[in-house]
């Protein structure tokens, strides 16, 4: 046992050896030979490496935001330290999240390989973080003891490793970029929202990504040179409404707001850079190596990958996304102050960025310019209000959730919750 939980808790929590691990198994299924398959490894562990630190990065970026948006509202700050909240939110469920999050990714493989849902869900930080909140639900929602908690729990993130791959398959055909998987992330529901609002309400041919822009601004059209202006005049405008001398004081560490927005604008734009080098790193070796799994051993199995392997192809959206999602997180925010909600509420800013982006990717993708604004609106709102009902449901895992709760932890934990509630706790 202790041998298990060492490999679950230091290998397979680690998605970069879940992903090593696909290749080589896929590229052994073909028959490769040692010296074409290590370079192939290492190549997409690093390439993967490059998307997950950038993405965290990028992130961290983000939260001086916080402060400012905190500041600005007059609301009490939330604590952005992702270590301190991962620490106290895994003291009271650390064993039980290990385990789910093991035979969750077993209860995965077992419907790919005897059903017809092929999905393989390859994104193992995001599945790892939903054991959590499933382990939490159950062991504070319910009066199951150790064993029943971890098997139930195991099915349960399984069969939505499994089927969220299947639904946002099914919206995947209509944006570029994305032949040969399908998306393994907590904004799935967000996405399938978003695609269908889109097609409700949208025009696809009015696409985001084709907006004329005179022939000298054209390198906006380039992702990291557009981001990194943008969030260059999104901190300096926060910090001039946030007050210069406060700012100074209590965010900047004495640093000038126009240099510490230049120099926050260019880190952003950077990480992008690093995101996107490690999306056509990545893509061009897991995807020939997933084939052979896909012919050998999950007959017509398709992976789940990452989010960003999409952004490269959507730099406007990227940006709407965000920008929208924040704007409706915000207007939820003072929505439920002026109700005066009794779980103080900020917007997340890491999954606000994430989830705003590919929400409006979707939303981009099957009804244009106004698909991907109405579906990133909706995935903000959906962001703040999930995380009001949801905190008060997962007992110690709350501090993680404040900070990483992405669209499907908002809108999925408060119905499992109440499902869990009607049946009296079990």
């Amino acid at each position: 046992m202790g041998v298990l939980m060492y490999l679950i808790n230091n290998v397979f929590s680690q998605a970069v050896f879940i992903i090593g691990i696909v290749v080589i198994v896929g590229m052994a299924a073909q028959k490769k030979t040692w010296d074409q398959i290590l370079p192939s490894v290492i190549k997409t562990m690093i390439g993967f490496t490059m998307i997950n630190v950038g993405g965290q990065t990028l992130g961290m970026a983000l939260l001086p935001l916080q402060s400012l948006i905190s500041k600005i509202f007059n609301v009490p700050a939330v604590s952005a330290d992702i270590g301190a909240a991962q620490s106290e939110s895994l003291t009271g469920i650390g064993t039980e999240m290990a385990l789910i999050f093991a035979l969750g990714f077993l209860v995965n493989l077992l419907l790919a390989r005897f059903t017809r849902f092929k999905y393989v869900h390859l994104s193992a930080h995001v599945s790892f973080f939903y054991a959590g909140l499933i382990a939490a639900l159950l062991k504070f929602g319910t009066s199951l003891s150790f064993v029943p908690l971890v098997l139930i729990g195991s099915v349960i993130l399984g069969v939505y490793m499994t089927f969220s791959c299947a639904y946002v398959a099914l919206f995947m055909k209509e944006v570029k970029g994305g032949e040969g998987f399908t998306l393994a992330h907590s904004s799935s529901v967000g996405i399938l929202i978003s695609s269908l609002l889109g097609k409700a309400f949208g025009n696809k041919e009015n696409d985001l990504e084709n907006i004329k822009v005179p022939k000298k601004l054209n390198f906006l059209r380039e992702m990291t040179i557009s981001l990194t202006i943008v969030m260059t005049i999104l901190f300096f405008v926060l910090c001039l409404i946030a007050g210069p001398t406060w700012v100074r004081e209590n965010v900047t560490s004495g640093q000038d707001i126009v240099v510490f927005s230049i120099l926050r604008g260019v880190s952003f734009g950077m990480w992008i850079t690093v995101i996107i080098t490690g999306v056509r790193m990545m893509l061009s070796e897991i995807i020939a190596a997933f084939h052979g799994i896909a012919n050998k051993i999950i007959p017509n199995s398709v992976p789940g990958l990452d989010i960003p392997l999409l952004f490269p192809n959507y730099p406007n959206s990227v940006i709407v996304g965000f920008l929208t999602s924040l704007i409706a997180g915000l207007i939820g925010m003072m929505i439920l102050g002026m109700m005066n909600y009794p779980v103080v509420v900020f917007p997340a800013l890491i999954p606000t960025f994430f989830t705003g982006a590919i929400t409006a990717i979707f939303g981009n993708a099957h009804g244009g310019r106004r698909g991907a604004i109405i579906g990133s609106f909706v995935n903000g709102l959906i962001l703040i209000f999930g995380q009001a009902l949801l905190l008060p449901m997962i007992g110690s895992y709350a501090p993680i959730m404040r900070i990483l709760s992405e669209t499907d932890y908002s809108f999925y934990g408060p119905i499992l919750g109440l499902v869990l509630k009607l049946f009296g706790g079990m």
